[in-house]
């Protein structure tokens, strides 16, 4: 259970088991293996029918980490999604939505391929170029004062590579800073020159090939000058595309990139204050671009950045396989709780577009950020959601210096909202199918033993949290259930009663909510 909470969206009983039986390396190689679909054949049928919306992503997305099979690239490529961010909130990336699919699909490619080649091609995607602004980016002009757009190059050093201060080998801060103004107005003039491919730079027409092409350099607009930044100068002229590319060979070179982007990935799957020696271990594997399981089977191409090879280096370090201690693990967004919800119930049951379904819980009553507060390519700012340094103020991880990440999100509107979605799950609503946004629910295994509030309760308590609620819980919850009582004509409403009680009070659970 709590290796498939750090690995994937949640797993199923029979995954579960499945683990239990066969161990972590065969699952960690199947997955490595298991085949995903790609959103841009999706979203190019819905865009010949109708009009691409936001919505259409986020369902797509719901659809994949609750129904694919593909969990531990969906859940690797959600923690990138959450670094390298472009958001469809911008209203400039919402007008191009056809082209958010490139830079949907390059994620999800990348999450168990390289980072180093994430960032070479993500930085060309329109919807990147859109989002951070160097799409359209001009040269400098003396004559009028213009000066390149520096949002790029500030959010590639700060967030996408290098961050603010210079680490050590496990990701410890040296306390000096990373670069200058200086360096950030130097790279900025590489990111020029840059536009929709195979068109005019001023005046872009935008068509059926461009919309999913990556950017294309242009002469006339790219700084001819040399480029200096970081101690180094690029010099291609007027090569916009070569300038680039050199660039972020120079920048993901840099010893800062290992440590930076491995403890966040570590932050995102598995604690949110790992130590030093395993964002170290982590690092090492993503320089080396292979690992080795217990099991003596490599993984990774041995090309630095592998990210199939840093993830399984992540999942079966010593530090994520141990007990876990009461200052370990992270609080699980509400995506993340919801996701394993649907998933450990849902049933394989074909859905047509229009028909009648029991028990149908549709995905998109969790799609509503503003409700939850956080949810797939929705982050309102680069920044994503939260920051992974963050600190509860007033709190007791506070006073014992830990980040909490995740715990920006508790808000009250993200609280009232993941209760509310909680509460939709468990009431097992019958409703009309009308989109492809649906998941079959099916408690009969909770039914079966719901005469008996203890045997209920051990079984929702297993399928959660791994049989890891607190005594004083446990008892809470079987006063509330034993309240309930199963008889006579009404006993198979009672007993809906008593399941629909013991899933809520268990997803809203502490033991629940954080991950340990």
């Amino acid at each position: 259970m709590r290796f498939l909470q750090q690995a994937s969206f949640g797993g199923t009983p029979e995954e579960v088991s499945q683990l239990r039986n066969n161990g972590i390396e065969p699952w960690l190689v199947a997955q490595l293996n298991a085949p995903y679909a790609p959103y841009t054949p999706r979203i190019q049928e819905i865009d010949r029918s109708r009009f691409i919306q936001t919505r259409d992503y986020v369902e797509l997305w719901w659809e994949r980490i609750v129904n694919g099979d593909a969990q531990l690239r969906e859940r690797m490529a959600y923690a990138l999604s959450q670094i390298v961010v472009v958001s469809l909130r911008d209203p400039g990336v919402a007008k191009q939505r056809l082209a958010f699919a490139t830079y949907t699909d390059l994620i999800q490619r990348e999450a168990l391929g390289n980072y180093c080649d994430l960032i070479r091609e993500v930085t060309m995607t329109p919807a990147m170029g859109i989002f951070l602004t160097h799409l359209g980016n001009k040269k400098a002009d003396a004559e009028t004062g213009f000066v390149p757009d520096e949002n790029y190059a500030r959010e590639i050093l700060q967030l996408f590579t290098i961050g603010l201060e210079t680490l050590d080998a496990a990701g410890r801060s040296t306390g000096a800073e990373t670069y200058t103004p200086e360096d950030v107005s130097g790279l900025a003039a590489v990111f020029t020159g840059l536009s929709w491919a195979d068109t005019d730079f001023d005046r872009p027409r935008i068509d059926e090939f461009n919309r999913y092409a990556l950017m294309e350099g242009y002469r006339a607009e790219h700084e001819a000058m040399p480029k200096s930044f970081l101690g180094t100068t690029i010099d291609f002229g007027e090569d916009a595309e070569t300038s680039v590319a050199a660039t972020l060979d120079f920048l993901l070179s840099h010893p800062n990139v290992a440590p930076f982007i491995s403890k966040q990935l570590i932050q995102k799957l598995v604690t949110s204050n790992p130590s030093p020696q395993y964002v170290r271990r982590v690092a090492e594997t993503f320089e080396a671009g292979r690992y080795t399981l217990a099991n003596g089977q490599s993984i990774g191409t041995g090309r630095r950045c592998d990210l199939a090879a840093t993830a399984a280096a992540i999942l079966t370090d010593e530090e994520a396989r141990r007990p876990a201690g009461n200052d370990y693990g992270k609080i699980r967004s509400p995506i993340l709780r919801l996701a394993q919800l649907i998933r450990t119930y849902r049933v394989d049951q074909e859905v047509t577009r229009f028909g009648e379904i029991p028990n149908a819980f549709f995905i998109s009553d969790a799609e509503d950020s503003d409700k939850l507060g956080v949810n797939a390519f929705l982050s309102p700012s680069v920044f994503n959601f939260y920051r992974p340094g963050y600190v509860g103020p007033g709190t007791e991880s506070a006073d014992l210096d830990l980040v909490t990440p995740e715990y920006q999100l508790a808000t009250t509107p993200s609280l009232v909202g993941y209760i509310n979605a909680v509460r939709r799950y468990a009431s097992q609503p019958n409703r009309g199918v009308t989109d492809f946004d649906v998941a079959v629910i099916d408690y009969q295994r909770l039914t079966d033993v719901a005469d008996d509030a203890t045997a209920l309760l051990n079984r929702v308590d297993g399928d959660l949290t791994g049989g890891l609620l607190s005594a004083e819980n446990r008892e809470k919850i079987l006063s509330v259930l034993e309240m309930i009582e199963v008889k006579g004509n009404d006993a198979d409403n009672d007993r809906k009663k008593r399941v629909e009680t013991a899933l809520f009070m268990v997803a809203i659970s502490p033991e629940y909510v954080v991950q340990r």
